[in-house]
């Protein structure tokens, strides 16, 4: 039980970057691969500027409009400049994006292992053998009501339906009067202010370096095409899912680990009758 309330936990970071992978699918039918990487970039900044004595709080927010206006930019002087002549192109540009920015990243700030301090506040409690901190719970609750206020606001709303619509017929949605890039351009900011908060609340729970977020963005890929491209619930279920997976691999190789001594005696006995 202990492991699968890890495993929930940990996937919901997952979950978090594959809904954003999920929304930006949705908005312009691409694979944004720098996803992850806008908002580390935005974890950067905020880092950069705790580290002056700003409050943490205020450069979480700061963070958060870091991520959003790079993804804005990208969105606009890149990707809208390729997406509707060849897709395959935009998604090799957001890749380019990927590598500048990490490099950046590696030029700026270095590659030692840094650490951002929890924008909530930190408490924490016991469930069984597993501790539970603040930075873990906000994940989880964030995952969950991004996915849900996703969902709603993609089905529920008018804007919501234009985005849809827009997507699924770009020349009918424009002859429906849809400002088609208006609303690529709003799903892709909305993706990465999810991004950048993603980025600030997993900082908070491990160390991260300028290529760290390389491993998540696998992860994170993997759930949303597990869940679907076109699901933002199926999304936030695949994080989920994969999170709860390694926690139980991680568990169980602990407990092979741990009685890996007492095989080896056995073994040994075994040889001790055979002779």
């Amino acid at each position: 039980m202990t492991a699968i309330i890890n495993g929930v936990l940990s996937g919901s970071a997952y979950a978090l970057i594959a809904v954003g992978f999920v929304m930006v699918y949705k908005g312009s039918r691409i694979f944004n691969l720098a996803h992850a990487e806008i908002g580390a970039f935005g974890l950067f900044i905020a880092w950069y500027l705790q580290q002056h004595k700003m409050p943490v709080l205020i450069a979480f927010v700061i963070g958060i409009v870091v991520s959003t206006l790079v993804a804005i930019i990208v969105e606009r002087t890149l990707v809208r400049r390729l997406v509707d002549r060849t897709p395959l192109a935009a998604v090799a540009c957001t890749l380019g994006v990927a590598f500048v920015l990490a490099y950046y990243e590696f030029l700026q700030f270095g590659v030692n292992i840094k650490t951002f301090p929890p924008p909530f506040g930190t408490f924490s409690f016991n469930i069984g053998n597993l501790t539970v901190t603040s930075s873990r719970i906000m994940i989880f609750v964030f995952a969950a009501a991004t996915a849900i206020g996703l969902a709603i606001f993609l089905k529920g709303t008018k804007f919501g339906l234009e985005v849809t619509a827009a997507v699924s017929d770009k020349t009918l949605a424009r002859l429906s009067g849809i400002r088609v890039d208006r609303t690529r351009m709003f799903v892709w900011a909305l993706a990465g202010a999810t991004s950048g908060i993603a980025a600030m609340l997993i900082a908070s729970v491990n160390t991260f370096t300028p290529l760290s977020t390389t491993l998540v963005l696998i992860r994170g890929l993997t759930a949303a095409l597990l869940g679907g491209l076109t699901s933002i619930t199926g999304a936030f279920v695949g994080g989920i899912a994969i999170g709860v997976v390694e926690a139980l691999v991680v568990a169980h190789t602990t407990v092979l680990g741990a009685d890996y001594p007492r095989r080896v005696r056995r073994c040994a006995l075994l040889d001790d009758v055979h002779e």
